[in-house]
């Protein structure tokens, strides 16, 4: 049995000290505000995207996105991420289906007058991300519906203003750089 008993473990000029499987960084986007969109493409939502720039290109990079989104009545919101390799996050393709990593259910709350209205749901994306590179990436979250109505974030679509009935949530996008 050896021990090793040391004060200090210096790196070489110009170079840092990484452990395979540990955190280099974590950076974090949070958003507090509401949004909401018609687009039938995929757009960036605003305040949930990230920048990093990768410490080696063998790093890989964990990305967290919890987000709190609703639907008009009839709507058929879908997400996805977006930077580096998170794209290829998405369903096969399948006949006239739309690929993303999160979807609503085709006109969600068909014919229901106000339960689509106000209702707000948390969702979760996390993925693994191999992007091999050292330049800058910036990893965002996307969302599209169809033309019949918005999707929003961070409120309901009826959006009721009232203290015993009515709120507004947050949404976060984390993304830790894992050394390898």
């Amino acid at each position: 049995m050896s021990t090793l008993k040391t004060n200090t473990i210096q790196a070489a000029t110009g170079s840092k000290i990484s452990i395979p499987g540990h955190v280099i960084q974590v950076v974090q986007s949070v958003k507090t505000d509401t949004t909401s969109s018609t687009s039938t493409d995929f757009v960036d939502i605003s305040g949930l995207s990230v920048a990093i720039t990768p410490t080696a290109s063998t790093s890989k990079f964990l990305i967290t996105c919890n987000f709190c989104w609703a639907g008009a009545n009839n709507s058929s919101p879908k997400f996805r991420l977006a930077g580096g390799n998170s794209g290829n996050f998405i369903g096969d393709a399948a006949s006239n289906r739309v690929r993303a990593a999160y979807y609503a259910a085709d006109d969600y709350f068909n014919g229901a007058s106000n339960a689509g209205n106000e209702t707000a749901f948390m969702a979760s994306i996390c993925y693994l991300d191999s992007p091999s590179t050292t330049s800058a990436i910036t990893y965002k979250l996307q969302g599209e519906t169809d033309g019949n109505g918005a999707f929003y974030i961070n409120r309901t679509g009826a959006d009721v203003d009232d203290a015993s009935e009515g709120g507004r949530s947050a949404s976060s996008i984390t993304v830790q750089e894992i050394a390898q």
